[in-house]
């Protein structure tokens, strides 16, 4: 109960952030202008980001087909959607990780050290995708083309360090030595009531200690299979640039011109935010606020700035949401993440 008052305050709360920043900065007149907005060029990025979604899930597919998982490409899209759907309506760190790992823990041919090793490898390279193409966009904007960077270049900078040191603290999440080591120092009733709750051996687990082992079995496999770990590299960048790629076609679809270089670098602090936020649902208010702030900088008037944020948004938040929404309600997965909430 006191979850679900939580969760309905901090919805709120970002409603009523979304309503001030609305009043605010009105894109309403924008928005209605007659040929101001070229719906052609907004369904092209709609697409574009919803392929980008099925990118997504089809990199951490191609993890989980490495390691002998027995799920189908359909199977894993759907369990990414349901993850991205709950996370969205209540803000978990990790959330899409831990579901997902929840999910296909027991699917033939998987167990909980496959589950854990492809949604943490998996989030390392997004990470690293993430880091990537920042750099590529500092790049590109300041020695390619001359420009000034558009947002402060510490900011910039120190996102690009959080996404190095993040991935390097997913790869130590993974590393048998050390979990065993801190495994063992730890007192017994940390052994007993922290760790060993991860793989219950009430519940037909081995306790930590066989978690590590299936974890170190998974992580020589995927070693083994460098094609597949670059070809999920690969398509998480994909991902990452479809979403500033459809920020660009929205803007340009509302008559603005920026540079796609210029997009990234903007679009990635958004997303840095993003990353932060475990408390309003979706950034409600926030992001929205934070995107138009990031166009306005630019150069963008306030209005058509808060336009191309609102349009933005509506492709890459509210349609995202119906589709994961629909596919986790149609395709029967209530039941399942009723029992995962429990």
């Amino acid at each position: 109960m006191l979850r679900g008052k939580r969760g309905l305050l901090l919805t709120s709360l970002g409603l009523v952030i979304f309503i001030v920043y609305l009043t605010y900065s009105n894109p309403f007149p924008v928005l209605l202008e007659v040929g101001r907005f070229d719906p052609v060029i907004f369904a092209l990025a709609v697409v574009i980001n919803w392929v980008g979604l099925f990118f997504f899930a089809s990199s951490w597919y191609v993890l989980l087909h490495a390691l002998g998982v027995g799920v189908s490409v359909w199977e894993a899209v759907k369990a990414m959607f349901v993850s991205l759907f709950v996370v969205w309506m209540v803000p978990i760190p990790v959330g899409t990780e831990i579901i997902r790992a929840y999910m296909v823990k027991d699917e033939e041919g998987s167990d909980l050290g496959k589950a854990v090793s492809s949604v943490v490898v998996h989030k390392a390279y997004y990470n690293i995708a993430f880091g990537f193409l920042i750099a590529m966009g500092v790049v590109m904007v300041r020695f390619f083309h001359g420009a000034s960077i558009p947002v402060r270049p510490e900011l910039v900078w120190f996102v690009i360090i959080f996404a190095v040191v993040s991935s390097l603290l997913y790869g130590l999440i993974l590393n048998p030595g050390l979990l065993k080591s801190v495994y063992s120092r730890s007192p017994a009733w940390a052994q007993r009531n922290v760790f060993d709750r991860v793989y219950d051996p009430g519940k037909g687990g081995g306790g930590f200690l066989a978690a590590i082992d299936e974890i170190e079995s998974a992580m020589r496999t995927l070693l083994g299979r460098p094609l597949n770990n670059l070809a999920s590299l690969f398509m998480v960048a994909f991902h990452w640039s479809t979403g500033a790629l459809t920020a660009y076609l929205v803007a340009l679809s509302m008559g603005w011109h920026i540079d796609f270089w210029v997009v990234i670098l903007i679009y990635a602090v958004i997303e840095f935010i993003q990353q932060l936020n475990i408390l309003i649902p979706g950034g409600l208010g926030v992001i929205d606020a934070s995107l138009t702030g990031a166009f306005v900088i630019l150069g963008v008037p306030l209005s058509v700035a808060s336009a191309i944020s609102l349009l933005t948004r509506l492709a890459t938040y509210w349609f995202e949401l119906l589709l994961c929404g629909a596919v986790t309600f149609i395709f029967g997965y209530k039941e399942t993440l009723k029992e995962y909430l429990e």
